[in-house]
């Protein structure tokens, strides 16, 4: 864009030339420094006028930047200059995988090895206490290369934890999500927990890595709902379909769908631990393990509901939780978790008083006393219990009343 404000701009001396694209988390450009071409990733510029954001978001990309990994995007630099918030990373040749599925199937083998590679980089990350968070076919980068052996497919993760900074406008607005309450993710790849509210750790990326191997081999996404409510309460309360229900004429090998079921299980404690586990599950299959007939359907109706990043506010939420039925629990002990990436520290907990006071907002009310780990405590068809109760009692006097009415003025007739 020739008006683009940025273009020609120097950030820590990379020079930015030309806009590639824009995505949930920023919008991209080509930039290059000493003669190397480089992507810059540019956040929402709301990041960069409030000073305790600009904090959180020099940690969190200090943080990703130890992520070297050859299946993660690499991190070369990153800063705030003039208020502009960037991420300089390896400029990539290929396309998302995203992109592939909206044209063709996989071909299992190829659907698996994918998968296992996604899950050694994810493994990695956790490793360092790092959760992706917003894990799906848009964020998992094929990158295509010739040698001398043939055409060369390398995968590569992009966006690990920047999926906190999607709706700064909001947060620059109320304050941070977590304090208000809002919670972000991709509603057709969200674990329960995440939906709820409940902080998340390492299992929230199972759930999501579950939901992208049951798409990779079925062809569909094991839900997959126009309106976003239904969706989300599919991830809730529904049970995940077999292969089988998806798509008829499908055999997988038992284990194997007893290996993405766990992964897709609503109760964190009853999934694999990390991505670890889920790829040492996975790595006893190979294309033999499924088969598709010759009359099978192609699940070539693919939607795109559900695949794009939004915010989720409470009212929404416990809209979509008001069910005799609720399967999230984040009281049951979880198997050795490695981290809990919601789990307030000291230096976030001095982030949120400056941006309340940067924001002049007031501050959020004071945690309830009584145990709040599972989600709701009290549904809400269970609040009008009390008022029932009293109905009950005001609806049999008036029957005393009635009764004792007729009985008198039966005594007064002639």
């Amino acid at each position: 864009m020739a008006d683009d404000p940025l273009i020609g701009k120097e950030l820590n001396g990379f020079v930015v030339q030309s806009r590639i694209g824009s995505g949930a988390t920023g919008v991209v450009y080509r930039g290059s420094k000493d003669g190397r071409t480089v992507a810059i990733k540019v956040l929402n510029e709301a990041l960069g006028h409030i000073q305790a954001l600009r904090r959180r978001f020099e940690r969190e990309a200090r943080a990703l930047g130890k992520l070297e990994h050859p299946n993660i995007v690499h991190i070369e630099d990153y800063g705030v200059v003039d208020d502009v918030v960037f991420i300089v990373m390896e400029l990539l040749h290929g396309q998302t995988l995203e992109a592939v599925l909206q044209r063709h199937a996989l071909e299992p083998g190829r659907a698996l090895n994918i998968m296992r590679t996604v899950l050694e980089a994810v493994s990695f990350a956790h490793e360092a206490e790092i959760v992706h968070r917003d894990l799906k076919p848009a964020n998992v980068f094929l990158v295509h290369e010739d040698t001398e052996d043939g055409e060369r497919e390398t995968v590569k993760i992009l966006d690990f934890g920047l999926a906190k900074f999607l709706s700064i406008d909001e947060m620059s607005r109320e304050g941070t999500l977590t304090r208000r309450g809002r919670v972000v993710g991709t509603p057709a790849y969200m674990a329960p927990e995440q939906i709820t509210g409940i902080s998340l750790d390492l299992r929230a990326d199972v759930y999501a890595a579950g939901v992208l191997l049951y798409e990779l081999l079925a062809d569909k996404r094991p839900f997959d709902y126009e309106r976003r409510s239904q969706l989300l309460r599919a991830h809730l309360f529904e049970p995940v379909p077999t292969f089988a229900e998806s798509c008829p004429g499908m055999i997988v090998d038992e284990r194997l769908e007893r290996v993405v079921r766990r992964a897709l299980a609503k109760d964190p404690s009853d999934r694999f631990p990390d991505a670890g586990a889920f790829r040492e599950a996975l790595a006893e299959f190979d294309a033999s393990a499924i088969e598709l007939s010759l009359g099978s359907p192609a699940a070539r109706n693919r939607s795109s509901s559900g695949t794009s990043s939004v915010v989720i506010a409470p009212d929404e939420r416990e809209a979509l939780t008001s069910s005799d039925d609720v399967k999230v629990s984040a009281s049951s002990e979880p198997p050795a978790p490695k981290v809990d990436s919601d789990a307030p520290t000291e230096l976030d907990t001095e982030l949120d008083t400056e941006l309340d006071t940067e924001l002049d907002t007031e501050p959020p009310p004071p945690k309830p006393t009584d145990d709040t780990s599972t989600y709701p405590r009290v549904l809400p068809d269970e609040k009008p219990a009390a008022a029932g109760t009293a109905a009950v009692w005001i609806l049999g006097l008036l029957c005393l009343g009635a009764v004792g009415f007729a009985a008198w003025y039966a005594a007064t007739l002639p």
